[in-house]
């Protein structure tokens, strides 16, 4: 059987297909789905907001236009109104009258003063004050406390700026007789270069509370409430009483209004998010205001959030089945696969999965089947592998008998060298017995730098019986010497520095070894020889593989790849040669102590 992979598959710590499935649905789906909704919604909101003020801006600035006309026909009458002498005249010949009966001009100062405002249908009465007391009203049923007036807020303002005109706006009446519930009043001063020309001390104008609001009635359809504030704040009309009942003073909500000719905000009023738009009249600097809930603003907007709302839970609901449709025809087939590749995993074989699914889950089921029995196979295969494998290693150690044979006989050639006393023969033998025995030494691949360098000098004493005496340097750096290195790594290479560089050279050659520490992780060995060189061609022969007459049966090329086969592309051998004077190999090898 094949060797079972040490994998707890509950411990994977892997999320699932459906968990990732859902996982993205809410990522991909519902995040930018509510956030569509949302960025919709305030987009819209802001469109249809923009828009409101907008067309608001345009109605309150026709609103104004209609408040500077009334505004200013009514300060212009009454500029030419009180600078009028004959109107004064018949005005003081009524207070004349008082102190002489015979005077009737009570009936021109009326249709004078009618004449002036033949334009409007609001007047009520204009009320005439004398100064040192008594007062003249052009309304006969308009009567009131004189003492009063004349201590009152207007009266005293219109005093202390004589001959400027002053809408005093929209107030409570308090006159008995006069049925309106509000009344818009003016006044002005005489001034004081027109005091010897009339008794007249102040004039006041009392209009309808309806002076303004036609304004609203005939330019504004929009839902909300309008108001006009004069340049003191005072409400001098509004489309609701409430606006006017309880205002004493300008409210906190409204003071930003005065901040800029035009604009809109939203402020809290008794609660209620409202938004307030707001536009300055350009000639009376009359602020036309305005004001309508947020609620009523946006009540559009909530009808489209609803509908996104069901649109996007319509659309939920279909990616959900779709969901379920794809777990089930997908997940379920890949969930059997995870199954099936877990008792695999156990070693339960042989194993069918019937495939199913899409075409690709299909087609992964299939080769999931033919992976199986593949692995059917090769189990086979390395059990009879493994077989063999040991039928070999029975043969090898049969064979083992042969060298032991070949050493013990080497030995007994030794022995009859010394007793013939023949030290030559005798050395050498010694030296082939060694070389033998480092050869046959099955004790694995790898052996120390110090065990390579012996089984090298050695070698280095055979050849030079055969291919005459040179001179061999070793410069091994200590450190290197118990490093491991494959066996019989350098051996092919002092064997083709011998054979194709020293030999042929006339006078005796020098082969030098060095070996240093390249750095914490690799090691350098270089062979060098001052031999006759290589060129181009001997160096294609020298990458040949090995020759049958080598040592060792194994040539350059071959240390090449077994160093590559180890230890991988960084490592190997690297070698240069010039002609007539020699050739230089480096070996590099990563650093094993």
């Amino acid at each position: 059987m094949f060797p079972r992979m040490n994998i707890n598959m509950s411990r994977l710590h892997r999320l699932s297909i459906r968990t990732i499935m859902y996982g993205c649905f809410i990522v991909v789906v519902m995040i930018p789905l509510l956030a569509m909704v949302i960025v919709s919604y305030q987009s819209y909101k802001s469109i249809v907001t923009d828009q409101s003020t907008q067309q608001t801006l345009r109605t309150l600035e026709q609103v104004s236009v209609g408040i500077d006309r009334e505004a200013s026909q009514i300060t212009n009458t009454v500029g030419h109104l009180f600078k009028d002498q004959s109107l004064l005249e018949a005005v003081d010949h009524v207070r004349n009258r008082a102190e002489n009966p015979v005077n009737l001009q009570d009936d021109q100062a009326q249709r004078l003063v009618h004449s002036y405002f033949q334009y409007t249908s609001e007047l009520i009465g204009v009320v005439f004050f004398y100064r040192g007391g008594g007062y003249y009203s052009t309304n006969p049923s308009v009567t009131f406390h004189e003492s009063l007036m004349r201590t009152s807020l207007w009266y005293n303002k219109s005093l202390a700026d004589k001959g400027k005109i002053k809408l005093l706006g929209v107030q409570r009446n308090d006159i008995a007789e006069i049925t309106d519930k509000f009344i818009n009043t003016a006044a002005v001063a005489i001034p004081e270069e027109m005091a010897d020309q009339t008794r007249v001390e102040a004039i006041y104008f009392i209009f309808k509370g309806t002076l303004f609001q036609h304004l609203f009635e005939s330019s504004t359809k929009d839902q909300g409430d309008f108001l006009i504030l004069d340049n003191e704040s005072r409400a001098i009309a509004a489309n609701r009483e409430t606006y006017i009942q309880s205002w004493l003073d300008q409210p906190s909500y409204l003071y930003k209004t005065g901040w800029y000719a035009s604009g809109e905000y939203t402020e809290a009023i008794n609660g209620t998010k409202s938004f307030i738009t707001y536009f300055t009249a350009p000639v009376t600097q009359f602020k036309v205001i305005h004001i309508i809930p947020y609620d009523s603003l946006t009540a559009p907007l909530k009808k489209v959030f609803l509908t996104t709302l069901w649109v996007g839970a319509a659309s939920t609901a279909l990616f959900l089945l779709a969901s379920w449709f794809f777990v089930r025809t997908i997940i379920g087939p890949i969930s059997r696969l995870v199954r099936g590749m877990y008792r695999v995993q156990t070693g339960s074989l042989p194993l069918h999965v019937t495939p199913s699914g899409p075409s690709e889950v299909y087609l992964l089921g299939s080769k999931f089947n033919a992976m199986v029995q593949e692995m059917n196979v090769l189990i086979k295969d390395k059990e009879e592998q493994q077989q063999a494998k040991t039928k070999a290693e029975l043969r090898a150690l049969q064979s083992q008998i042969n060298p032991h044979f070949l050493l013990n006989t080497l030995n007994a050639i030794k022995l009859m060298a010394v007793i013939s006393r023949v030290p030559n023969i005798e050395k050498m033998t010694d030296a082939f017995i060694r070389l033998l025995s480092t050869t046959f030494n099955r004790g694995g691949m790898m052996h120390s730098i110090r065990e390579e360098r012996d089984y090298l000098e050695q070698y280095l004493y055979i050849m030079e019986f055969r291919y005459g005496t040179y001179e061999v340097q070793w410069d091994l750096d200590e450190r290197l010497l118990e490093c491991c290195i494959l066996k019989q790594l350098i051996q092919p290479i002092i064997e083709n520095a011998i054979v194709h560089g020293l030999q042929y050279k006339e006078t005796q050659g020098q082969l030098r070894l060095t070996g240093r520490l390249e750095d914490e992780s690799s090691i350098l060995i270089v062979i060098e020889d001052d031999g006759v060189g290589m060129d181009s061609e001997d160096m294609a022969e020298l990458l040949a593989p090995a020759q049958e007459e080598s040592f060792s049966g194994m040539g350059i090329k071959n240390v090449h790849e077994r160093i590559r086969i180890h230890y991988g592309e960084p490592f190997g051998l690297t070698i240069t040669s010039r002609e007539g004077i020699g050739t230089r190999v480096e070996v590099r090898l990563p650093f094993i102590g």
